[in-house]
């Protein structure tokens, strides 16, 4: 092939980039017709949504648990009985004590699992909503992110088009100049 027709069946980056922005665009997921982007869009929970998680787990810790005083008093009085006993009574109060922060402790990991499962919830029974496979909601986190980048890699294509050009420099950094 001679150099002139590499130049006309070579592609730009320019032209590369908004051909896999379109291809991007045009794969969709399970039995919808949307693609990556529109996917996560719809799944993203809002602010009144999250609201309404911690209300409601404030709502059910309030009926599964005690008050944290309680706990602590337990912890206060197996400690004493340690110090003051230091026996076997001795050992049972240390017990009391460890369980007792134990349990305080593990209430923060009841109410991570708690947000945690209903945002893995509220995804899944999205996703089997929509017939999305578990591979493709894996595949479309990442082709949602190279959407994001194809949109700002176009845009600056667009912005250099309409008057300037960027253009690289020795530090690293881009300098716009008016096009000649």
């Amino acid at each position: 092939m001679s150099e002139e027709q590499n130049k006309d069946a070579a592609m730009t980056v320019e032209q590369a980039v908004r051909l896999k922005k379109e291809l991007n665009q045009s794969i969709t997921y399970g039995r919808s017709n949307l693609n990556a982007r529109q996917v996560t869009e719809l799944q993203k929970i809002d602010a009144a949504q999250w609201a309404k998680v911690r209300r409601d787990y404030a709502e059910w810790i309030k009926r599964m648990r005690v008050s944290a005083l309680v706990p602590i008093a337990i912890a206060l009085m197996g400690a004493a009985m340690w110090l003051y006993f230091r026996n076997w009574i001795g050992l049972i109060g240390l017990i009391c004590a460890i369980y007792a922060l134990g349990e305080l402790f593990k209430r923060e990991g009841h109410r991570e699992g708690y947000i945690d499962g209903y945002d893995a919830g509220f995804e899944g029974g999205f996703n089997r909503a929509l017939g999305i496979s578990d591979k493709e909601a894996a595949e479309i986190h990442e082709k949602d992110t190279e959407m994001k980048i194809d949109d700002m890699n176009v845009a600056a294509f667009d912005k250099q088009k309409s008057g300037t050009k960027a253009v690289a420099t020795n530090q690293g950094g881009r300098d716009e100049q008016s096009n000649r």
